[in-house]
């Protein structure tokens, strides 16, 4: 996911490590971050595949008169980078702000794979969403469970549904949208 990130934002311009953290860390929001220890390990990984380069930035110097090093996105880092907007992304707790790298980067992609991520994410919704009525339905049924904690247990469960629900409703807008303007491919 951080991999695609950095190739997304290179796709666009070059840019350096503290620029690159800084839109990372807005983009991940006010509770994550991520930290140098992760993203310079990151920067020279990609580097070493040879998806990056270094080059040099003529307009900025840091203190004492040190140039800052730019990264650029290489050939190869542009057909990685298109090959991690087709992957499938993997069930995971990070499945939702990986789908929103994907979606930032749209408009470097094609009409088609955009109708393809929109429709996986509305696949993982669906999922979800059985998920959170099964749940709902077993902890109804429990008798186990004592009414006081029963009743908590089912107002969280229920709000996560209507969430998920809600966020289902934007992605198939957006699908319908893609669809009326001819933006995509129609898939069943």
């Amino acid at each position: 996911m951080n991999e695609l990130f950095v190739l997304g934002e290179l796709m666009i311009n070059p840019m350096h490590g503290y620029l690159l953290h800084q839109i990372l860390n807005g983009a991940i929001g006010p509770t994550r971050k991520i930290s140098w220890g992760v993203l310079y390990p990151l920067i020279h990984g990609l580097l070493a595949d040879g998806l990056i380069e270094q080059v040099p930035d003529e307009g900025a110097r840091q203190g004492r008169g040190k140039k800052k090093i730019m990264y650029n996105i290489t050939e190869e880092g542009k057909m990685r980078f298109s090959r991690l907007m087709e992957e499938p992304i993997p069930y995971t707790p990070d499945y939702e702000l990986h789908f929103y790298i994907k979606l930032k980067n749209f408009d470097l992609i094609s009409r088609e794979l955009r109708f393809l991520i929109l429709h996986q994410y509305k696949d993982y919704l669906r999922y979800e969403i059985r998920h959170e009525e099964e749940r709902i339905e077993y902890v109804d049924k429990d008798e186990r469970i004592p009414d006081g904690e029963q009743q908590y247990i089912l107002i969280f469960f229920r709000h996560r549904l209507e969430k998920l629900r809600i966020d289902e409703e934007w992605v198939l807008q957006l699908i319908n949208s893609h669809r009326a303007n001819g933006e995509g491919l129609e898939r069943e």
